[in-house]
């Protein structure tokens, strides 16, 4: 059960339904891509590559209005313009890129995953973030066994998996959350 001493009773309600909602949606997400990886691939680049066009755009707009002079803050620019769009060209060398990109996030993933569990140790739940660390670290793992070959179908399962299983997490905080909520 949740400590609830310090801890806002509104707060953790509405922390528990957010996590519960976005936990959902996670887990479909993640089930969608393990049931077609290729295409989930495909989707987790596109959509990267959209966010760095995005984001060029909008940083664009901001060193045009605040940084005109500024070199180092057009570069920036350039650069977020530049990477979405050869992601949105070439998505399959962006997955291949993706590929190592995520070995390196699913390391750190694991390391904060066993942090977290160690905080929540003795509480419910615990054991489930330490499990969610041992799977990322074999995720990580399994991204560099098969690179780049295997990018396209490692690349959609790995992060199906992943948010399966971080969906499952954040509904089962949710879950314990509510609870404490309501004691």
């Amino acid at each position: 059960m949740f400590v609830t001493n310090n801890i806002d009773k509104e707060k953790l309600k509405e922390f528990s339904t957010l996590s519960i909602i976005t936990g959902i949606i996670m887990a479909i997400a993640g089930l969608l891509a393990i049931v077609n990886p290729v295409a989930g691939s495909l989707a987790f680049v596109i959509f990267l590559g959209a966010l760095f066009v995005a984001s060029g755009i909008v940083q664009a707009y901001i060193t045009f209005k605040a940084h005109q002079k500024s070199l180092g803050a057009w570069f920036k620019v350039l650069m977020l313009l530049i990477t979405g769009i050869l992601l949105l060209i070439w998505p399959g060398s962006g997955i291949a890129a993706v590929a190592i990109l995520l070995a390196a996030y699913f390391f750190v993933d694991s390391f904060a995953s066993f942090q977290m569990a160690l905080d929540l140790k003795p509480l419910k739940g615990w054991g489930l973030a330490a499990l969610n660390g041992v799977l990322s670290f074999i995720l990580g793992i399994v991204m560099i066994i098969g690179w780049p070959f295997s990018a396209p179908f490692v690349v959609g399962i790995i992060i199906g998996v992943s948010f399966l299983m971080d969906g499952f997490v954040l509904i089962y905080l949710g879950i314990l959350a509510k609870k404490g909520a309501h004691d």
